[in-house]
């Protein structure tokens, strides 16, 4: 079988992580079977989509490496389609025309819910007489009223249910537009998927679709529902757990490997932590992996693997990430020192936007410490930091020689590391932590780090 996928999102509203995590799932399983990847923008609601919705999932799939090298389609460029589809079921005697008006419905959906019944229009047995020839209708699908449906899910596993349970679903709008449930089906075929790969809230469309496709004669594809990403509470994921537009992370800082990487652990099982990396991934992705449960979406976790990412990356990769973000112009002599301390800088942080703090010391030549509280610590102890800036200025410039002059002072003056170092720290970065002292003093240079060190506070 040549395996062809789909990634269909509705552009009324951002890419989000879900649905982000069912592209990486789509995108996987056709890549390990050499098959084909598309993506379908299912833009039918013209009301709610949005133009910036559709720019937000091609950037998010995009920087996400994870974008069909195919044609993209958009689903509202069908509707002749989907529109000759309807009147070919109404036509089979599948389908018929349902002409209640609005509050002869309402009243059908008060009785369905009450009697938990499925909405069965009386017009499913009704002639269509004349007098109802030029009066606004929709076409219903007529669902078989008795035996069962059953999907063999590659994820759910085998389920049955009665059809009895299932509705007379609109297919075709009173105003000649398609319904999604119609649409998706038509655009499926039309497309030749062989496997659909979707979230688990769309399991019971599938038993209502595959009548249509049934009653086409239409190849079955295979189902795959993935079970909905939580919030650590249990709940299914919204904005008050946090950032869920996809592209968020990017502008917060995350890496497209780690978000790639961890959006394919929601769910599905490897036996290395190298095997979510997206080059093994495509070799070893299977759904039978993919687990039942819903997975938990942890910020936490999210951030340890990003730091592991940012730690294993290569320096200028980083380097071209953060001066993009920040928009930085840096002449040769900052270039080396912010490469040169970049490595050590990372492993301070979870996401590479976090280094912003670290850009004043780093580039201003007429730096100083800012902080009243610590001005006053450098301001008692002005006489040790002049005495170690005299001694750096006769030192021959190298890191052995640096860290040399810096043992020398402590000996001379029976003092220790703790003695002197937490003061060179504030004097040259403005803070009470930050890279090894050695490797700021050599990469800030002589000139710098002696004005800095003789600064009057």
């Amino acid at each position: 079988m040549d395996v062809v996928t789909r990634f269909a999102p509705s552009p009324t509203g951002y890419l989000h992580i879900g649905g982000a995590r069912t592209a990486i799932f789509n995108y996987l399983f056709a890549k390990k079977h050499s098959g084909k990847y598309l993506v379908r923008i299912e833009d039918t609601d013209k009301k709610r989509s949005s133009e910036e919705a559709i720019k937000a999932i091609h950037q998010g799939l995009n920087w996400l490496n994870i974008n069909s090298k195919y044609k993209i389609v958009y689903q509202s460029q069908n509707f002749n389609s989907h529109i000759k589809v309807a009147y070919e079921l109404l036509e089979k005697g599948f389908a018929y025309k349902c002409f209640l008006k609005s509050d002869e419905l309402e009243k059908l959906r008060i009785k369905s819910r009450e009697n938990g019944i499925p909405i069965k229009s009386p017009w499913r047995k009704k002639k269509e007489q004349d007098e109802y020839k030029n009066k606004e209708f929709v076409i219903r699908l007529k669902m078989p009223s008795d035996g069962t449906t059953t999907i063999n899910d590659i994820v759910q596993g085998k389920v049955t249910i009665k059809n009895e349970i299932l509705d007379d679903m609109v297919i075709l709008r009173s105003d000649n537009t398609p319904t999604y449930m119609l649409s998706s089906v038509v655009d499926d075929n039309d497309m030749g998927i062989t496997h659909i790969i979707r979230g688990d809230d769309h399991f019971n469309n599938a038993f209502r679709q595959i009548q249509i496709i049934k009653y086409l004669n239409w190849n079955i594809p295979y189902y795959a529902h993935i079970p909905l990403i939580h919030g650590l509470d249990g709940a299914k994921l919204s904005k008050r757990h946090g950032a869920t537009s996809l592209y968020d992370y990017h502008d917060l800082g995350y890496t497209s490997e780690a978000m790639f990487s961890y959006l394919l652990q929601l769910g599905w099982s490897a036996k290395n932590d190298e095997d979510y990396f997206i080059d093994r991934a495509t070799k070893l992705f299977t759904l039978e992996k993919v687990n039942k449960s819903p997975a938990k979406f942890d910020l936490k976790k999210l951030n340890n693997i990003n730091s592991k990412y940012l730690n294993i990356m290569k320096v200028n990769d980083v380097y071209k990430l953060i001066v993009e973000r920040f928009k930085l112009s840096l002449n040769k002599e900052e270039q080396k020192r912010f490469k040169s301390l970049l490595p050590e800088l990372l492993k301070r942080v979870k996401v590479y936007t976090d280094l912003e703090d670290e850009f004043d010391w780093l580039f201003q030549h007429d730096f100083f410490c800012k902080d009243k509280n610590l001005q006053l610590k450098l301001q008692n102890n002005k006489f040790l930091l002049k005495e170690i800036g005299s001694l750096l200025k006769e030192c021959e410039w190298s890191m052995e020689n640096i860290k040399n002059c810096l043992n020398q002072y402590i000996f001379e003056n029976s003092l220790t590391f703790k003695d002197i170092g937490p003061m060179l720290r504030i004097a040259l970065t403005g803070k009470t932590n930050s890279p090894d002292l050695v490797s700021i003093i050599y990469e800030l240079g002589c000139t710098i780090t002696v004005n800095r060190l003789n600064y009057k506070y």
